[in-house]
Parts: C-alpha cells; structure tokens; sequence
C-alpha cells in the first residue's frame, strides 16, 4: 500500500497578523510590468489623443466603462491634471478683449440735425418710397 506524503505546510496566517496601513498613508502601487512569453519584461508605450505624444503606458490611467470593461485613459496623466484649469492669457489677447469691450460699449448712433431730416422726408416723397420719419419736439 502506498501512501501520499505531502511536505509540511506553514499554518495559514492569521488576519490579525495581515498589516494594515496607517491612517493617511498611500496604498501600495502593484506594478505594472508586462512580460512576454520568453519572461523578458515590455515596455508597451501609447499616444496621448491630446498632446500627440508617445508615453509609456503607466502614464495613462484606468477607466471603468459602463458595460464593466476597464480600459486605459485616452489622455496622459499631464493632459489630464491640466483638463479644467484656465490658460493663462497673453497680452494680444486681453488688448483684443479690451477693444472689443470698448466698441460694444459705444453704440454705432448718428445724429443728424433738423435740416437733414427733412432733406431725407423729401427726398423719399420724390423717390415714392415710404419713409419713417420721427418728430422732435
């Protein structure tokens, strides 16, 4: 009769034993390394849709889609931190802003006297074509 002899097995840990983190500290990472199949380890690099350049792919984050598929982020993580922050405004641009303010300020009005709206009323009557005319008084 033959017996199976297994080799002595360490106890299973205990969860008290498990180390926890303190308050406030950072998780840790697992890498990210990918291997190919002879073990050599890969760097596998994309192109951030924003800046257009090639990083390698721990620069990209993850997101979970809503059919629970994880995929990576389209943008590098730099493009990303620097999505809604405002861009700083070069000196053309706010003399731009302040000549547009101006002149949308200042309605584009022509005032004319008496005498030339009443040479405007003939004027229309000889040319048969209605015209609005207002009174001052």
């Amino acid at each position: 009769m033959l017996y199976k002899v297994t080799p002595m097995m360490p106890p299973p840990a205990s969860k008290e034993a498990k180390t926890t983190r303190e308050p406030g500290q950072p998780r840790k990472r697992r890498k990210s390394a990918v291997y190919d199949a002879d073990g050599h380890e890969v760097l596998i690099s994309l192109m951030c849709l924003k800046c257009r350049t090639l990083k390698p792919l721990a620069q990209f984050g993850l997101r979970k889609m809503a059919d629970g598929a994880i995929r990576n982020q389209p943008w590098c993580r730099t493009c990303r931190s620097g999505a809604g922050t405002r861009k700083p405004k070069d000196k053309a641009t706010e003399t731009m802003e302040a000549v547009a303010e101006a002149v949308a300020e200042v309605p584009n009005l022509q005032v004319l006297p008496a005498a030339a709206v009443a040479t405007a009323a003939e004027v229309a009557v000889v040319d048969e074509a209605p015209i609005a005319v207002a009174s001052q008084g």
